[in-house]
């Protein structure tokens, strides 16, 4: 075989390897997580409620986290959850905490809620 036909013969198969490459991966059985950011609406308290969000990238590596929530009626709340929840939120469980209390508005809280999604 000469040099010319090697290398139009070798370029016929770089399609088919490449494929081949692609459809394999780098080795790796894992499929892609199903993690997500969680949104949570609160409770209603005093005629309004409060948004919170939980992104992945904290249940894909939980710490214990503090939340600020949306503004609403002029005030936010905090929301903590523990290293344990953000797992059982990251492996599709469901969380309810209670915000901290808020002065601005008279003393009061929410439960927000937050479904994992997976």
């Amino acid at each position: 075989m000469d040099r010319r036909t090697f290398v139009i013969e070798a370029g016929k198969a770089f399609p088919v390897v490449v494929g081949a490459l692609y459809v394999t991966g780098c080795g790796s059985s894992t499929s892609p997580s199903a993690i997500a950011d969680v949104s949570s609406n609160s409770t209603v308290v005093n005629g309004h409620i409060h948004t919170a969000n939980v992104p992945a990238s904290d249940q894909l590596h939980p710490a214990p986290t503090t939340y600020t929530s949306s503004t609403s009626s002029g005030h936010a709340h905090m929301v903590t959850l523990t290293a344990a929840q953000l797992e059982t939120i990251a492996s599709g469980g469901s969380v309810t905490v209670t915000s901290t209390v808020s002065t601005v508005t008279g003393n009061h809280q929410h439960d927000f809620t937050f479904r994992g999604k997976k």
